[in-house]
């Protein structure tokens, strides 16, 4: 697993990480994955923004096409903040 790589904005959070899942890995278990991956990163970076997360971390990581040079699937991770909160969104 590799640490998530986040950018601050004003306006919310991007970034990237990759993990490994194995083939035919269920979705609630790549996003229990994905939750322990990112979980004090997302909280820390909404805590600098002065916003709460409105979701679980593994809402914010959108699966991106191929994989990265060890292998591990990689995802988009990306936030946008709607009042006191710190929202999933899509990448664009």
């Amino acid at each position: 697993m590799s640490e998530p790589l986040l950018t601050i904005e004003k306006n919310g959070v991007t970034g990237e990480i990759a993990i490994a899942v194995a083939p035919g890995t269920k979705a609630h278990a790549r996003d229990r994955a994905l939750d322990a991956a990112l979980s004090a990163a997302l909280s820390d970076a909404a805590a600098s923004l002065d916003v709460v997360l409105a979701a679980a971390p593994s809402a914010f990581a959108f699966q991106q096409p191929g994989k990265d040079e060890e292998g591990r699937t990689r995802f988009t991770i990306s936030g946008r903040i709607e009042g006191d909160r710190l929202v999933p969104a899509r990448p664009r």
